[in-house]
């Protein structure tokens, strides 16, 4: 199968401490690939390199296909709705509107987001704010979507819907999934593969196929 993702001996340093020590791994099209470790080890660092928003040190990194990032500090402007942000997000990805209209109206439902479109993140949950994201991410048509601590802060209840909703959504768009968490059962639940890093500085200390 397809590898959209590859990364060679990627090295990342911050102010002179050595953060990722020489990671190296492959992510196949259509894979569900999760990367686990402890807090600290560098886990989403890794996750924003391989978006293209973290510079690095050394190493190759090569993504083939566009990314739809969902980063695990909740981004949405506060004086736009959610369905402000999420068409902000894809007028400045170039994605038509109609297109991203589209999507919003199918998934919104399905990610219990319906009723909420048109309310400001203030008047929303957590939970509720963490499936705009992944709507807002849906709606930039993404080959490859990263998902950096998804289910932190999460009840048990939202956490079961939201691993049924990352499951569904690869099924049904044929997506590749990257998802970091260091909440091990969560993250099996969802991944083929599991990248287990040692902590800082982090190396690959495992490969474990599910």
């Amino acid at each position: 199968m397809e590898t959209v993702i590859v990364v060679e001996g990627l090295v990342k340093t911050y102010n002179g401490e050595l953060v990722l020590d020489h990671i190296s791994l492959r992510v196949r099209k259509g894979e569900s690939v999760g990367i686990a470790g402890p807090n600290g080890a560098g886990k989403s660092t890794l996750l924003r390199i391989i978006a293209g928003i973290e510079p690095y040190d050394d190493g190759i990194v090569q993504v083939k296909g566009s990314i739809g990032y969902v980063p695990q500090d909740i981004i949405l402007l506060p004086w736009r709705t959610v369905r402000g942000n999420i068409l902000l997000a894809a007028k400045i990805r170039g994605i038509p509107r109609l297109e991203a209209e589209k999507i919003v109206e199918a998934e919104a439902p399905r990610l219990g987001l319906e009723e909420y479109l048109d309310r400001y993140p203030k008047e929303i949950s957590g939970g509720t704010r963490r499936k705009a994201q992944i709507l807002m991410a849906l709606a930039l048509k993404p080959d490859i979507l990263l998902l950096d601590e998804p289910f932190t802060g999460l009840d048990s209840s939202t956490i079961e819907a939201l691993q049924e909703t990352i499951r569904r959504l690869r099924e049904e768009y044929g997506l590749t999934i990257v998802t970091v968490s260091h909440m091990m059962d969560e993250l099996t639940s969802i991944s083929d593969r599991l990248i287990l890093l040692t902590y800082k500085p982090a190396r690959i200390k495992a490969v474990v196929e599910l």
